[in-house]
């Protein structure tokens, strides 16, 4: 097979575009991912049988910029301190912010384009949310690109954390996630956003398209016209927190925070 492909006889020429279908198709490339590595891993266990997992593969189409782009962002790297491993994500070794701390520059670079994407940014917390407010082109200058990570990485922790002694801190109480929960859902009252991240939120994985309320409505009608339904839902926004801007398609019946 690699010698055609290489030659680039008809056959091969087949096989090579059925490849590269795959790889712009997120969901076929993620159900041939999880199939062969099942395979592979049955029969290297024991030939046991059966699924690797339990749950459907799930993708949000996420704005590429501001602030829905920074709090997905930080709800990712939250995702150790969800699951109880650490208190703090820099203290995961596979965690995005935490290769930054550590000095990966390509986790930094990253961090820069979530939080700012020009040199001259004016990081601010405008009180619904923090999102770069900056203009004008990336420069080159060394301390420029210094003072421009520094602002990333503190506001990066900004969100994750708050200003509090404890991110669990709300109207100057310690709360856990069960009672976050309840005033969540059985309440439908708001809480601080380090709070709210720190809960599981079906916004950031069955919200199908997540980010302004305009980016949102761009979207909708394609994903409701393949689905047969009437394209008439414009977004709901986000509850539960000061999430700014942040809007997504599903209108999610069930409890949005913690588990279903």
């Amino acid at each position: 097979m690699e010698t055609a492909l290489r030659e680039g006889t008809e056959d091969a020429e087949k096989v090579r575009a059925q490849l590269l279908a795959r790889m712009h198709d997120l969901s076929e490339f993620m159900k041939t991912l999880k199939q062969r590595f099942s395979i592979w891993y049955n029969r290297n266990h024991n030939n046991r049988l059966g699924t690797l997992w339990m749950d459907r593969f799930k993708s949000v189409l996420v704005q590429g910029e501001g602030n829905p782009l920074q709090t997905m962002a930080a709800y990712i790297d939250l995702n150790p301190v969800r699951a109880g491993l650490v208190e703090d994500p820099k203290d995961y070794r596979w965690c995005g912010y935490a290769e930054a701390v550590a000095g990966n520059e390509k986790a930094q670079r990253g961090l820069e384009v979530i939080w700012a994407d020009y040199a001259r940014s004016g990081i601010r917390d405008a009180g619904s949310g923090i999102r770069d407010t900056g203009s004008g082109r990336r420069g080159s200058d060394r301390l420029m690109q210094a003072a421009s990570l520094k602002s990333a990485l503190s506001a990066h922790r900004s969100l994750i954390f708050g200003k509090g002694a404890s991110p669990w801190t709300h109207k100057g109480k310690l709360i856990d996630r069960k009672a976050a929960e309840k005033v969540l859902n059985a309440q439908k009252g708001e809480l601080p956003l380090p709070v709210v991240l720190r809960c599981r939120v079906r916004y950031f994985t069955d919200g199908v398209v997540l980010g302004s309320a305009e980016f949102v409505r761009s979207y909708a009608a394609q994903w409701q016209a393949g689905r047969g339904r009437e394209p008439v839902v414009a977004g709901t926004a986000a509850r539960g927190a000061a999430w700014g801007d942040l809007a997504v398609v599903n209108k999610m019946r069930r409890a949005v925070f913690g588990a279903t």
